[in-house]
């Protein structure tokens, strides 16, 4: 079992919650949501939000995490597998840590097999940068991510989780993380939600479909694109 679930850390929990709502997110029923942490469902995968300082050097950055129901026998599964795991018991208990040959390093914390959320078009999506795409594709097959979509030219490759959820790999000259979305629908479908709330998205007509931007209250600017149709360029796995 394995779900994909970006950690956001935020000095505001609930406008970021709040934001996340809008969005087409439903507050999950486990764990139960308090001051510091809650969990919110998309159609496919999760977002996970910690609360922290203002001005703290973590605020507003995003973590790569996962949901996985057995944290012991995924570590032995991803060792197995020829990529280095260890049981930790940081964060809220005892969990799995992966380090990524470009410094990345992730937690697999206990989840559920399912996650009762309705059936939407959204889909979370991990956008992990990296200077090292060999080693990052390598690491997400190990852990038991599924090759989707890559691009003829090696720079950027796709991944589905089994229980929800994509990472993308996008070659970058430093490793970095950021939360996304895809839509399996029309994302101007979005913009009277998110205006009602407060923001101000734009919609843009790109090359591989219509994209959303729009800020975020943790201050980035969040992608949302529209699944990608035309694969000229690029090959579905």
């Amino acid at each position: 079992m394995l779900r994909v679930r970006p950690l956001v850390y935020t000095s505001d929990l609930p406008r970021a919650a709040g934001f996340l709502v809008a969005l087409g997110l439903s507050p999950a029923v486990d764990p139960e949501p308090n001051d510091s942490y809650a969990v919110f469902d998309a159609g496919s995968g999760r977002v996970a939000l910690h609360a922290c300082a203002p001005g703290s050097p973590e605020d507003g950055t995003t973590a790569l995490a996962f949901d996985v129901s057995d944290v012991a026998e995924f570590v032995r599964r991803t060792n197995d597998a020829g990529t280095a795991a260890e049981l930790s018991e940081e964060g809220h208990g005892l969990a799995a840590r992966v380090t990524a040959p470009d410094g990345t390093s992730f937690l697999a914390d206990p989840g559920p097999r399912a996650t009762g959320a309705a059936a939407t078009p959204l889909s979370v999506v991990a956008l992990w940068y990296t200077p090292d795409l060999d080693s990052a594709v390598r690491v997400l097959k190990d852990i038991g991510a599924r090759p989707r979509i890559s691009s003829d030219a090696g720079t950027w490759h796709d991944f589905s989780a089994k229980n929800g959820g994509l990472v993308a790999l996008h070659a970058g000259s430093h490793a970095a993380l950021e939360l996304a979305f895809e839509d399996d629908g029309d994302v101007r479908d979005r913009l009277d939600d998110l205006t009602s709330a407060g923001m101000d998205p734009a919609v843009i007509d790109e090359s591989y479909g219509r994209s959303l931007r729009v800020r975020t209250p943790w201050g980035a600017e969040l992608w949302i694109n529209e699944r990608q149709r035309d694969l000229h360029g690029y090959t579905e796995h």
